[in-house]
């Protein structure tokens, strides 16, 4: 799911001449209690007539063919078993207390049978609180219960379900949104006049060799481990909400200053909402997909710059690694704890970077956008479109857009420019451990407090630019391409990224990687 970079100085030895209180209370609720999440357990779920289902057949996909470009369509020929996600939203005018419900076809594509299907309540961990109730699995009430601090729902199956089969499971949650910027660089809640929503929705995480992952989260890093699935969303929200969200808009309806919105995102790694009533929006074209920007109505040149900075990262990145999948890209400004953070077919940049008179910690506000979407931009490809395990393996990510980041400056301008980004986006953030030769492979909760960042976003690109010197650049440039067209809607891991390395240059890594990568 996400870089969420914490706001620390990144010096940077360029400028590109024309470039551009505490959290509100829950109301009086029945407070959902481990292993106590049933039906009924919260006074103010929606009501059942609320609760009918989005009429859209579950094996349909056309709703999600006009996200797509022309040639990316025929994924939807394929990911057999992807989940496919229906969501309704009722955000209230006060904005305090979210009504949901969600329906969720899972299919158990595992090579072992499973008992229980695990969600993540991430809003519990990051500064607000998800109460959930009426959980359903085919129709059947079963108890559910909170595990991991509260950020892991534990959803027993009446049945194993078997490799290969389908279950339905549905449930009504309640969204408690915060008015200070609590855990999880304050990516959830209603701040500066903007909401985010962040993981608002109960979400199945990744199973793989180690199970369910489900872990507490770390204090540090990316807390996202998700397939690529299918979402329906459908929100009603006040009609002055201006919505920027993953996914397509399909449908539209307003009433008595209420609006419908349906959207339609797929494949997908998660679904991301902003809103504010003084949102403004500019727009322009590159090539079949429509790029977004949304700002404070009163920063129409951040906006402006934004939309040209990331109009031009698609291109670069389209032309290096395969064309950017959806019709359509957004780019917020938000508030946050950090400097960006990617979702699928949009990405939030934080406010401060789109007061373009300004500086942050002694560099040019424009110089910090520049280089803030370009890497949220990145991750369309890495973290999107290739998932990869951001708890445990943050660096196939993290390091890789970092590396690519380099290569806009590259393309757009010419070396020269793409040294000086290296030299502060890098070295200055490995400066900050004195260079240190941290493993750069360590999952984020096993860095010593101070050494995340240094080690993935700083050394790691460094171990990236060394293996496409080892390997020669013309075919690092040709692996890199590979890679993405090889692991595309699918979750790769450090050991696949190593093997294709070698295939593509015929060569040892070994060494290499030991020095780099793993832990000594």
């Amino acid at each position: 799911m996400k870089s969420k970079r914490p706001i620390l100085f990144v010096l940077l030895l360029f400028v590109m001449a024309g470039c551009a209180g505490q959290g509100k209370q829950f109301r009086p609720v029945t407070i959902v209690e481990v292993e106590e999440v049933a039906a009924g357990s919260i006074e103010e779920s929606l009501s059942p007539e609320d609760n009918v289902p989005l009429v859209i057949e579950w094996e349909d996909r056309e709703i999600f063919r006009p996200g797509l470009i022309a040639e990316e369509q025929a994924v939807l020929d394929d990911l057999e078993g992807a989940s496919i996600y229906h969501i309704k939203l009722d955000i209230p005018d006060d904005l305090e207390v979210l009504q949901g419900h969600l329906e969720v076809q899972y299919t158990n594509r595992e090579d072992t049978d499973l008992e229980q299907v695990y969600f993540r309540l991430y809003p519990n961990v990051s500064g607000g609180k998800i109460m959930v109730s009426n959980v359903l699995v085919d129709g059947k009430t079963v108890t559910a219960s909170e595990q991991f601090g509260k950020s892991a729902l534990r959803v027993p199956l009446p049945e194993p379900l078997g490799v290969g089969e389908t279950v339905l499971i549905s449930m009504d949650f309640a969204d408690d949104l915060p008015r200070e910027m609590g855990g999880n660089y304050g990516l959830f809640g209603f701040f500066d006049n903007v909401m985010v929503l962040d993981e608002f929705y109960p979400v199945i995480p990744a199973y793989d060799e180690e199970g369910w992952n489900v872990e507490v989260p770390p204090p540090a890093g990316d807390w996202t481990h998700f397939d690529a699935s299918f979402y329906v969303v459908e929100v009603t929200a006040p009609a002055d909400l201006v919505l920027a969200a993953s996914g397509q808009e399909v449908t539209r309806t307003e009433e008595d200053d209420r609006q419908v919105v349906t959207l339609a995102a797929g494949p997908a790694r998660d679904f991301y909402i902003a809103g504010s009533t003084d949102f403004i929006k500019v727009s322009q074209q590159v090539g079949e997909t429509t790029v977004n920007s949304y700002a404070l109505s009163h920063w129409p040149d951040g906006a402006a710059l934004a939309l040209k900075i990331a109009s031009d990262a698609l291109q670069v990145f389209s032309t290096r690694f395969g064309t950017y999948p959806y019709a359509e890209f957004d780019v917020v400004s938000t508030p946050m704890l950090a400097l960006g953070i990617e979702y699928p077919g949009i990405t939030g940049i934080t406010l401060q970077e789109y007061d373009l008179e300004g500086t942050m910690y002694g560099t040019p506000v424009r110089v910090m956008l520049e280089t803030t979407v370009v890497h949220e931009v990145g991750h369309q490809w890495f973290y999107n479109a290739v998932g990869n395990d951001q708890v445990d393996e943050p660096w196939l990510d993290e390091a890789v857009v970092q590396y690519i980041t380099s290569l806009y400056y590259v393309d757009l301008y010419n070396e020269s420019a793409a040294e000086s980004y290296r030299q502060g986006g890098w070295y200055g953030r490995w400066d900050r451990v004195d260079r240190a030769d941290v493993p750069i492979g360590l999952p984020s909760a096993d860095y010593e407090e101070g050494y995340y960042v240094p080690a993935v976003y700083g050394r790691g690109p460094v171990f990236m630019q060394t293996l496409a010197e080892e390997m020669g650049q013309e075919t690092f440039d040709a692996f890199l391409r590979e890679y993405y067209q090889a692991h595309k809607w699918s979750i790769a891991q450090g050991g696949d990224f190593r093997r294709m390395a070698e295939e593509q240059c015929d060569c040892d890594l070994e060494q290499l990687f030991v020095d780099w990568v793993y832990a000594k």
